[in-house]
């Protein structure tokens, strides 16, 4: 997945400092914006010609109980959500969890609604949201996620916490890509105190935690890169933020994990400027991966379980393949403005144009890295074989030491060695074997 492909496209994009040719920053900067939104607009332009059915959902790269799913899920809400036999943790015989697979829709992205990511949820849990498209993510390239899933009482909820970019600098100038804003943010725990309380009114927050494991997880490397007159440095920092809020009056816990990669160029041109102001320069843009949520009422709250339910997240390889080539269209159209711009910036500007194409390069090189959040190096799990599967086989937590698919599609994971599910749950059940 490369959403940096665009990320990085957009710091080509008007200027990095207040001149004469400000008017002509502005210009690129409405130009690049109404080309992003003709990107968006060819995209869409198939969609009559496509399929009469508007309403189904691409099944391309998922596996056949995959599919089944896809189909069931059009109207983002499961029929299991008036279950009887719906999940509660606190009521389980034998630390006994039933799952079942849900999909990430992206609605409107492309000619017809596509299954984006697949994901387990609690048996009788509701879902909400998808990916969604709009100009206010123009920063993000114009698409963003909003997904949530909670219990049929609301007392417990899991969400994905949309990506985020940002820039700073020292030069006073406005941000380099359009729609995205200068913020004063140089840390994943300012990132995610920000967050909590945006997102969960009157929160306080109890404890911070890093999480060196979720920058293992998309891959990262830092690095420092000499440049002739600077240097460009890039690392990453993974968080987890443990909060206290109140929902209806009952005393909430929540939590809240992320990664924020951050790349920082330093262009020093003040030896052969004789130490005249501005000639060195920093830049910093930040990238904020979409992060994880999850809530339960005081005393309820289970870190490996919901730590299970997000390493379930798996990216559909059609949907990234499409997501990909949306992120090269905008970029070729990013990288033609800003060259056909660039003859018009004076000669006292020429460090900053060299400034963000030393940008645009580095970003390049981690722009296979970015937007692989979900589903990337699954850590903790376990591998079943599955007919079910893709490939005939299926990865579920590695926390349990017994797993079942049941006749109705859902599965069930448990340390009970005695679970039975026809006893248990009055339906017929397969156990799956690991694979060694």
């Amino acid at each position: 997945m490369r959403v940096e492909i665009a990320l990085a496209a957009l710091a080509l994009c008007a200027g990095c400092a207040k001149s004469t040719a400000d008017a002509t920053d502005a210009a690129a900067d409405a130009e690049y914006a109404a080309a992003l939104e003709q990107a968006m607009s060819d995209e869409d332009a198939g969609d009559d010609a496509a399929d009469d059915d508007g309403d189904s959902i691409s099944n391309e790269g998922l596996a056949p109980g995959e599919q089944r799913v896809a189909v069931a899920a059009t109207g983002q809400a499961t029929n299991t959500q008036s279950s009887p036999r719906a999940f509660n943790p606190q009521k389980q015989r034998g630390d006994v969890v039933r799952l079942v697979p849900q999909i990430i829709v992206d609605a409107s992205g492309f000619a017809r609604p596509m299954a984006a990511s697949t994901i387990f949820v609690p048996f009788g849990w509701r879902t909400d949201g998808g990916v969604l498209w709009a100009r206010e993510y123009m920063c993000t390239n114009g698409y963003n996620f909003m997904w949530s899933a909670f219990a049929p009482d609301r007392s417990m909820s899991v969400r994905i916490i949309p990506q985020s970019a940002w820039e700073m600098n020292s030069m006073g100038a406005a941000p380099t890509r359009p729609g995205c804003q200068i913020q004063q943010i140089q840390s994943v725990r300012q990132y995610l105190e920000i967050q909590v309380g945006a997102a969960f009114s009157g929160a306080r927050i109890l404890d911070y935690r890093d999480r060196p494991d979720l920058i293992r997880e998309i891959g990262f490397q830092p690095s420092r890169t000499p440049m002739p007159a600077g240097e460009i440095r890039k690392w990453a920092e993974g968080g987890e933020m443990l909060f206290a809020f109140n929902q209806d009056g009952r005393d909430m816990r929540g939590s809240m994990a992320a990664v924020v990669q951050f790349d920082h160029n330093i262009s020093d041109y003040s030896q052969v400027a004789g130490g005249l102001p501005g000639s060195r320069t920093e830049f910093l843009s930040a990238f904020a991966f979409p992060g994880w949520a999850a809530t339960a009422p005081n005393g309820q709250f289970n870190f490996a379980f919901f730590e299970a339910l997000r390493k379930s997240i798996r990216t559909n390889p059609e949907w990234s393949k499409a997501i990909a080539g949306h992120n090269t269209r905008i970029a070729l159209k990013a990288l033609e403005i800003s060259r056909r711009d660039a003859a018009a910036i004076q000669e006292n500007r020429d460090y900053i144009a060299k400034l963000r194409q030393d940008t645009w390069n580095a970003q390049q090189e981690s722009a296979d890295r970015r937007f692989r959040e979900f589903g990337e190096a699954l850590r903790g799990v376990e591998t079943y074989k599955d007919e079910w599967g893709p490939g005939g086989e299926r990865e579920l937590s590695g926390r349990y030491d017994h797993a079942w698919r049941l006749r109705d599609g859902t599965y069930v994971l448990t340390d009970d060695a005695n679970f039975d599910p026809w006893r248990d749950l009055k339906l017929e059940g397969q156990k799956l074997e690991a694979v060694r």
